[in-house]
């Protein structure tokens, strides 16, 4: 548990608040009873007591838990642990444990009951499981961390719930982080149960000089919790080491493996904890939360002679023979927390479940007989996307890129390291060097950026040319040459009927997102697009045939002109804002029209056709280009106009530097184009060249 900058202000002053409430002047009336004096906060925080009325108290009874709130908040005490951090000497004597305070329990169950009244609980029968197992063996509880109220709404409703749960709350002591005990509000909270108190890696690198400190206090919190343990005591951990902001679940960090591994877990999933009290405001909210109880689990192994007595019937998480242990039961940790959690709080670890399931959380799992085997080659924002959005389905799916080093990490780490860092990958997508694997694939899917192509395809060559498997491009842009299918059929002498493209509106990291997207898929061999569709459906995926299916060349033209477009419309952007600051939506919006005009008489020029345009690969991916927050090559436009192009490659920077290759560009014909590749790659003076095709526009 820990504080923003902000909260910790906003906690700070809540407490001076407390404190001027129950200022007494000369006449003996208190701050409360003079309501002249009461600022806004401190009515704000008694707008509370139309909740606790709205739960059936009277106002007398609502202003006086409100009141009774307040003066707790301000005389609870800082735990003596803190003290250490004055006195480091003190910590043998002292220690870091903190014992629960009955009067604070009771106010608090009280407190939060008409605030929690809407919460639910589910899995109670798994309390059941879980109650024999108390004092015999080590057990851990861990759960999602939303709001500082976590650790009491946990408590609280286990208690409630039943028998078995009052047994265990009774027993939780709750590891918390050095901050959350220093707002009164957050102490009064945590004196409702044992805690341990550790320190962040954050808080020992803001505070170096404690450093050696709050090593120890952490060395001496585990060895507590092992004792604890033995004691019959649960320990309740929050492994992702701090609040979720947005309310998905984030990784796991490593110092929790130590307090999980070789116990009997409990997994707890929490939803809306945040929305109780938002950090923006005093006022509590009553909301429709939830709180699962998973079934207990046991991580590793126990001692010969505990295993001897331990229950059959308690599901065995155990460690893989070979592999990063410490990091297969972190990622298992957040599995079964993430189970219970709404598909859109799963984060992190969104892409390790059934995307075209919905209503339940269903893993994803290596089939035991795949349907397909499907290579993509090369490692790219989109690459990674698709390999992902495909892994939905029972098949395999293996990524091909020649680096080994990037390969064997990204399997060790089950996470992609250069693009999405963030995310957890499934576990039927496979990094691979080894080009054997093209041998077997029944899917190619061209996934290598156009400047990328020479330093990945060389070594495949022979591959490709004995495996007829279909060849499916889904990147955007030009090569020096061309267009990407073209150049990897020229280069290896791919047949015409194995070749087709996917593209669309959609930005890949939105795909990782899984937040609705589309393509549309053309192909030489029209009876293919129904087997690529199929295979790129789920539930936030859904493609559909070109509106001319078998205009392989015009799909590729409306995602490859529409890059350098965008990064157009950057620039244009990037310089009526400099020169005339405020909203420019009538200069771009007006010039869209003109961009894509010129767009689509160059992509029919160049072999497409001009229908094809009309549709996803064409005006709408151009309108998400030109005018999303994420593009990437409006973005780069953007810089340039300002003086400070990206160092990153774009795929329109290359397309409009390699477009001579490939057409004559002239400002009578193709003004635009002409404009930008002035600016970008001639490096000419971005004004001149903004006046000369305000001219031009004019007399088109």
């Amino acid at each position: 548990m820990d504080l923003s900058e902000y909260e910790y202000f906003r906690f700070s002053f809540r407490r001076t608040v407390i404190k001027n409430l129950f200022w007494t002047d000369q006449e003996g009336n208190t701050m409360a009873e003079k309501e002249s004096s009461v600022g806004k906060w401190q009515k704000e925080f008694f707008e509370n007591i139309h909740l606790f009325k709205r739960s059936g108290m009277t106002e007398e009874e609502a202003k006086k838990i409100l009141q009774k709130f307040l003066h707790l908040s301000s005389i609870t005490p800082m735990p003596p642990v803190m003290e250490v951090f004055k006195e480091p000497n003190l910590l043998e004597t002292v220690g870091v444990y903190t014992s629960p305070e009955q009067r604070s329990r009771e106010f608090m169950m009280e407190f939060l009951s008409p605030i929690m009244k809407q919460f639910t609980v589910e899995g109670v029968d798994n309390l059941k499981a879980i109650k024999p197992l108390i004092g015999k063996y080590p057990i851990t509880l861990i759960s999602n961390h939303l709001s500082h109220l976590d650790a009491p709404a946990i408590f609280h409703q286990l208690y409630n719930c039943s028998s078995e749960g009052k047994s265990i709350a009774e027993q939780l002591v709750f590891i918390a982080g050095r901050l959350a005990y220093e707002p009164d509000f957050t102490r009064l909270g945590l004196y409702m149960f044992g805690t341990l108190l550790v320190c962040s890696k954050r808080d020992m690198a803001d505070n170096p000089s404690l450093s050696d400190v709050m090593t120890k206090i952490n060395m001496r919190a585990f060895r507590h919790s092992q004792k604890l343990q033995s004691e019959g005591k649960i320990v309740a951990i929050f492994p992702e080491g701090t609040r979720s902001r947005d309310g998905r679940l984030m990784p796991f960090v490593e110092t929790v493996y130590h307090y999980v591994a070789n116990k009997v877990i409990i997994p707890i999933s929490l939803e809306k904890t945040d929305k109780i009290l938002p950090t923006t405001s005093l006022l509590f909210n009553q909301v429709n939360g939830k709180l699962v109880i998973g079934k207990p689990v046991l991580v590793g192994e126990l001692s010969r002679r505990q295993m001897e007595s331990f229950p059959k019937e308690v599901e065995q998480l155990q460690f893989p023979e070979h592999g990063d242990k410490k990091q297969f039961l972190i990622d298992n940790l957040a599995l079964l927390v993430g189970s219970n959690l709404n598909k859109h709080q799963h984060g992190t670890y969104r892409n390790l479940y059934k995307g075209s399931v919905s209503g339940k959380n269903i893993l994803i799992k290596i089939p035991k007989e795949p349907e397909e085997k499907i290579v993509v080659i090369g490692a790219s924002s989109m690459s990674i996307a698709v390999s992902t959005l495909l892994a939905n389905k029972d098949i395999m799916v293996y990524l091909y890129h020649p680096d080994q080093t990037y390969t064997e990490q990204c399997n060790t780490e089950r996470r992609e390291l250069k693009y999405y860092p963030l995310y957890k990958l499934p576990p039927n997508l496979v990094f691979t060097s080894d080009p054997d694997v093209l041998k077997t694939a029944t899917l190619f899917i061209q996934g290598t950026n156009p400047w990328e192509l020479v330093d990945v395809y060389p070594e495949i060559q022979p591959y490709l040319n004995r495996n007829k498997a279909p060849f499916f491009n889904v990147i955007k842009g030009f090569t020096s040459t061309g267009l990407i299918l073209d150049e990897v059929q020229n280069a290896f002498g791919l047949e015409d009927d194995r070749l087709g493209v996917i593209a669309g509106a959609c930005y890949p990291d939105q795909i990782m997102e899984r937040k609705i997207s589309g393509f549309e898929i053309a192909a030489s061999n029209e009876t293919l697009i129904s087997r690529v569709q199929k295979l790129f459906t789920n539930g936030y995926i859904f493609p559909r045939p070109a509106r001319i299916p078998t205009d392989v060349k015009g799909v590729q033209l409306g995602g490859a002109l529409k890059t350098i477009y965008a990064l157009a419309m950057g620039i244009v952007e990037g310089y009526f804002t400099q020169t005339f600051g405020g909203n420019v939506d009538n200069s771009l919006f007006h010039l869209s029209n003109r961009f894509f005009t010129e767009m689509t008489a160059i992509g029919a020029k160049m072999g497409g056709q001009s229908e094809t345009f009309l549709g996803l690969s064409g005006l709408t991916d151009f309108m998400l280009s030109c005018f999303g927050t994420d593009a990437k090559d409006r973005k780069t436009g953007y810089d340039i106009a300002y003086g400070s192009p990206s160092e990153r490659m774009s795929n329109g920077f290359y397309g409009l530097k390699v477009m001579p290759n490939l057409m004559r560009i002239t400002a009578e014909n193709t003004p635009v184009l002409a404009a930008a590749y002035e600016v970008v790659i001639n490096k000419k003076n971005v004004n001149e060249i903004i006046e000369m095709l305000e001219g031009r526009l004019a007399r088109i």
